[in-house]
């Protein structure tokens, strides 16, 4: 049991498996039914909406959640993983719930999970990290009354632990290849495991889909009776201007026009926002005052803006080669950004030369590091490979990222931290 918040952090920690099992993954969605009926099903106390993609689901969760809150909804948001805090997890719409929410709800599950064991053919007898997080956001919302949830896939969609809901909407982002040991070895299997989330006749939406996943998602939306709305059909007359005070937007959709100011500045945030708005206007909750709020979303680690010093850092969270080419486009354009400096660490098993090619000439410095505890990294690899591709760059290595942090705040003006979902939140500085 939990007294004060800043326990919270560390409870979900002691659920991880020491030992990978791969009975839970096959099991899971088996696991995840039989654990929340024994907690009275709370994911059937709201509306649900869900997401999965490789990219971009957590900012367009964010972004759809705001649209239905301005609506009047009192919607939940859960999404993954958290960069400074595990609440960030779990929020009313990006905003965070009073402490005695968090801590009370924290409570009745450990409570609950004590007298809780799965039969062994099932796996581990105790609830893995992600299912708790799961169980806990379903209760924390069904506790403080919400009547919508926007709920974002961790990996995959057909097994995940999420995938226990009956949605009101499906939302598929982008689909690249990633997590292949577990997801498949082409954009097809992964967007088969994806489209696991569709439901019959639940609206989907999607956009900007390699041929391969497209006619994945179609041809499952087809077989669930379920519309399907493809946001390019729909898009036209795009335009983006980054400026001082914000990401300037213009677009229209099915003929009518939107300007909007984002704080989280990039094409593909931009994209993002659209196929929101797209989802919310087909559900007819889109309001103007929805609008507003998803003018004001920001997601830590979403191409978050800080002033540090005399120093602009930007944070994102970018770790596929599209992803890191719309975050460096953004970062270009800000205004003034002079002696810039790339802070870049990247967990093993990504596409490192591609990525490195994308971002490491357009610096005058490139400073490599580790992306903390929760990832494997090999910093010194990523450093032979940049010489290899360009030896003229002054790149360096500094094993922890706080001091990576400082080293650039001494010389630029214009700091990029990216590569990483996990390496902004080891700086220090950043976290407080």
């Amino acid at each position: 049991m939990i007294d004060k918040i800043e326990e919270l952090e560390t409870v979900f920690d002691t659920f991880y498996p020491k030992v990978p099992n791969p009975v839970n993954r096959e099991r899971r969605i088996e696991r995840m039914e039989m654990f929340l009926e024994y907690l009275g099903s709370p994911e059937k106390d709201f509306r649900t909406y869900h997401v999965a993609g490789s990219k971009g689901k957590g900012s367009t969760a964010a972004y759809l959640s705001s649209l239905l809150k301005g609506s009047g909804r009192k919607c939940g948001l859960y999404t993954s993983p958290h960069l400074f805090s595990v609440r960030e997890r779990f929020t009313l719409s990006g905003i965070f719930f009073e402490d005695k929410d968090y801590i009370d709800t924290c409570n009745y599950l450990l409570e609950k999970t004590e007298a809780f064991s799965f039969p062994q053919s099932l796996g581990s007898q105790k609830p893995a990290e992600f299912e708790m997080y799961t169980a806990f956001a379903y209760l924390l919302f069904s506790r403080t009354g919400c009547t919508d949830a926007v709920i974002e896939t961790g990996l995959g969609g057909r097994l995940d632990a999420t995938n226990t809901i009956r949605s009101s909407a499906v939302i598929l982002t982008p689909v690249e290849l990633e997590h292949t040991e577990l997801l498949g070895n082409t954009i097809a299997e992964i967007a088969a495991q994806k489209a696991g989330i569709i439901r019959s006749e639940a609206p989907v939406f999607s956009y900007c889909q390699e041929k391969e996943a497209l006619d994945v998602f179609r041809r499952k939306a087809e077989e669930m009776n379920a519309p399907f709305y493809y946001l390019p059909s729909y898009l036209s007359d795009f335009s983006s201007e980054m400026q001082e005070d914000g990401f300037l937007v213009s677009f229209s959709l099915d003929g009518i026009p939107y300007k909007l100011r984002l704080r989280m500045a990039t094409d593909q945030m931009a994209m993002n926002a659209a196929l929101a708005i797209l989802t919310a206007e087909k559900l007819s909750v889109l309001t103007e005052k929805g609008l507003e709020e998803l003018g004001k979303t920001q997601l830590p680690g979403r191409f978050e803006r800080r002033r540090i010093d005399n120093s602009l850092v930007v944070i994102d969270t970018a770790h596929t080669p599209h992803s890191a080419k719309s975050t460096l486009e953004a970062f270009m354009k800000i205004p003034g950004c002079e002696r810039k400096t790339l802070i870049f660490a990247l967990a093993e098993g990504k596409r490192e030369d591609e990525i490195i090619k994308t971002l490491f000439p357009y610096f005058d410095r490139v400073i490599i590091t580790h992306t903390g505890s929760f990832r494997k990294s090999d910093p010194e690899r990523l450093f032979r490979k940049g010489k290899v591709l360009f030896p003229e760059l002054d790149i360096s290595v500094v094993d922890n990222p706080d001091d990576a942090l400082n080293s650039a705040l001494s010389v630029s003006s214009a700091i990029l931290i990216t590569g990483s979902f996990y390496l902004a939140g080891e700086m220090e500085r950043l976290r407080k």
